[in-house]
């Protein structure tokens, strides 16, 4: 029988050289991998949302620290739907959120997308007692509905996003009258109720005649009259103050400004009346943000950035 030779398997060292550079990549992209894994998980930028926890009437600002190598400005949902953004300063982006007296308590998501990165935040709102007032109108006042042109040009006025911050400081107060209903109040309207109702602004017991001023600087956005056809607020003014908050003015006697008018805090703008649906002379002042109503008293008692 011949002899037969058993090959014993070698490597050569170029050979054993190429497997352990192998190896080392292998075990390189391997961790590069994980590091990029774990770095999605973590927002490279900061968040400021103010207040943590919010209640109903409350404007809730949320600050993103803006980065610098991003030009592009984070986009924000609001219980998945897309909200403004606005340049605050050469360091923030920041949009308010309303939350109405309308709303129920409970958790809602605020989604933040930029550079690549998601940040899920969930906003607890807990729930505002409000009280019920008795209110009793004639029956040929109760039952007037807002015209087309009322509705249409209100909600024009109410949905104005100026990408200018025209506020600096607290706002103040627009009358000098005494405080009749306040913000949220339910209403029993000649004995009955009407559950989706909350009141939208602060009335002022105001004499007739008596002034009204501008609580913060802001732009004209809609004069109406009851002459033309606004049946429900009267007379009235909306002042666009920048970065989608509005403030409306209702039931006045007479407007001493005009569409487009930039006004300055503390500038006599109309005079009080019971113009639309009115049980008498008295202010109705609403804040508005993205649209939607806002406690204004708390406009008055801190800066919202």
């Amino acid at each position: 029988m011949k002899n037969i030779k058993v090959l014993k398997p070698s490597l050569k060292k170029s050979h054993l050289s190429i497997v352990k550079s192998l190896i080392f990549f292998i075990f390189l992209t391997s961790n590069l991998f994980l590091c990029c894994f774990a770095q999605d998980n973590i927002t490279p930028f900061e968040i400021v949302v103010k207040p943590e926890v919010a209640s109903l009437g409350d404007t809730v600002s949320v600050k993103i620290r803006k980065l610098p190598t991003e030009k592009n400005p984070p986009r924000i949902f609001f219980e998945k739907t897309k909200v403004p953004v606005f340049s605050l300063s050469e360091t923030w982006y920041r949009t308010l959120l309303p939350i109405s007296a309308g709303v129920k308590a409970g958790t809602y998501p605020i989604e933040i997308f930029y550079k690549g990165h998601t940040k899920k935040i969930d906003l607890t709102v807990k729930d505002t007692k409000y009280p019920l007032q008795d209110l009793t109108l004639p029956k040929t006042v109760s039952e007037l509905k807002a015209s087309k042109v009322e509705k249409a040009l209100v909600a024009k006025a109410l949905n104005t996003y100026s990408n200018e911050k025209f506020w600096r400081e607290k706002f103040i107060l627009p009358s000098s009258g005494p405080l009749s209903t306040a913000y949220g109040v339910k209403r029993r309207v000649n004995g009955v109720i009407n559950p989706d109702y909350f009141h939208k602004g602060l009335d002022f017991a105001a004499a007739s005649g008596s002034s009204i001023k501008a609580p913060e600087n802001g732009r004209v956005v809609l004069v109406g009259l009851a002459s033309k056809g606004f049946v429900v607020n009267g007379n009235c003014i909306f002042i666009d103050h920048g970065h989608g908050v509005v403030s409306g003015y209702l039931h006045l006697s007479s407007v001493l400004v005009k569409d487009g008018d930039f006004v300055k805090k503390g500038q006599l703008i109309g005079k009080v009346g019971s113009t639309g649906i009115a049980s008498g002379p008295h202010l109705h002042w609403g804040v508005y943000v993205l649209g939607k109503t806002v406690e204004p008293l708390l406009w008055t008692k801190t800066i919202i950035d």
